[in-house]
């Protein structure tokens, strides 16, 4: 091969590649949308809003969410043995995808799987409309019963259990070779979202997406003969709005805790002995649907705890922790909170969660000073030692 003959190969290459790459992609967004408000229940509530299919089928759109595709094509329907040439339509498995939080940038994975498939089809002989029957060619779905929108214009539901999944009719008082063109205008679709336990989900919006082709071979596929297609990829943006309860309460004088032994001073009164510790158990209650961190500030640190000050200087450490409702466990773990060590500073706190909704679950937060750091005290017979200490329950609401 001459140089110049490589030459012309590789322009040619490069015409061909820049030809396919500018080939558009039409794509037409729509929005699937769920919230949380802190209910018992600690289910979203779907509030996309439903699709124009609902007008005719009401029941089925409630029984779960719905949506409308804003799309259409034409197509030249031929009853046929080649199955893709009668009216078709295929739906995709369930796929799964990501939503993240707008601030944090946390992510957690979502599924979306279609149940029901509804198109606007409409023919110049209303009595060959191809969707207007209960009679299935071929394919994996149920065929339900459909409504007529205008005097050419048929409203059709397809419902599929399996996936993938596609299915094709024709007019039922039809023969091979009878051919009408549609007009589709439009796809309703009625979908299972699966989301993340909300109890999992920090309060805030969520974003993400996952986008199907439409066509043929595509996700979304309508068979042969397919003209004038709007749009060869639809995007469902998914938005998610979570807002948790949580209040914690502590009971009266709760800002002042006087650390003793368990049953009193009697022991060393009488006799010396040196009691096992000294300690005090706050009681609070607790309401909480998600997340929270938990973490303490201590006004003199000793080390990892918190310290208890006399005039002298002289400090003693001090060990906090907390007991909390065996619904809060630690965060994607099935270990409950019981006498757990509270952590100094946010950068170390428990990252907790609800595996159920909790209303008005008891708990603790315990002071101790432990037998081996008693005897400094004990020494300083009649001295007083405090130290303030802030237990934080971090919400983020």
């Amino acid at each position: 091969m001459s140089a110049s003959t490589l030459g012309c190969g590789w322009l040619l290459g490069l015409a061909l590649l820049c030809l396919a790459a500018a080939a558009p992609t039409q794509a037409v967004e729509v929005t699937l949308s769920a919230r949380y408000q802190g209910d018992s229940a600690q289910r979203f509530e779907h509030t996309t809003p439903p699709a124009s299919m609902c007008v005719f089928f009401p029941s089925m759109c409630r029984r779960r969410p719905s949506v409308t595709v804003p799309m259409g094509y034409s197509k030249d329907v031929k009853v046929s043995t080649v199955v893709r040439e009668n009216f078709y339509a295929g739906v995709p498995l369930a796929r799964k995808g990501w939503v993240y939080h707008e601030q944090s940038g946390e992510g957690h994975e979502v599924s979306l799987n279609f149940k029901v498939l509804s198109q606007h089809v409409a023919s110049p002989n209303p009595s060959r409309n191809p969707a207007a029957t209960s009679y299935r060619m071929a394919g994996n779905c149920q065929v339900q019963n459909g409504a007529w929108a205008s005097s050419h214009e048929f409203v059709m539901q397809w419902n599929f259990d399996i996936k993938p999944g596609f299915c094709t009719t024709r007019p039922l008082y039809s023969s091979i070779g009878l051919r009408e063109v549609v007009t589709v205008s439009e796809m309703g679709l009625s979908y299972i979202l699966d989301l993340p336990g909300v109890y999992r989900l920090r309060p805030g919006r969520y974003r993400g997406s996952i986008t199907y082709s439409m066509g043929a071979g595509g996700d979304f596929d309508f068979g042969d003969n397919v003209e004038n297609l709007s749009d060869t990829e639809v995007t469902f943006n998914i938005e998610l709005d979570v807002e948790h309860t949580f209040r914690v309460e502590f009971g009266p004088n709760s800002d002042l805790a006087v650390l003793e032994p368990p049953g009193g001073w009697t022991a060393w009164l009488d006799g010396g002995r040196i009691p096992p510790k000294i300690a005090s158990d706050i009681p609070l209650r607790i309401w909480s649907s998600g997340p929270f961190r938990l973490y303490k500030l201590c006004e003199f640190a000793v080390g990892e705890r918190c310290g208890l000050r006399n005039k002298r200087g002289e400090e003693v450490p001090l060990q906090v922790a907390v007991t909390l409702p065996r619904s809060i466990r630690y965060y994607q773990g099935w270990q409950s909170i019981t006498r757990q060590p509270i952590p100094t500073g946010r950068a170390k706190a428990l990252q907790l969660e609800g595996q159920v909704f909790t209303a008005n679950g008891p708990g603790q937060v315990h002071f101790d000073v432990a037998q081996a750091d008693l005897k400094p005290m004990l020494d300083r017979a009649g001295e007083r030692y405090d130290g303030k200490v802030t237990v934080i329950f971090d919400a983020e609401l």
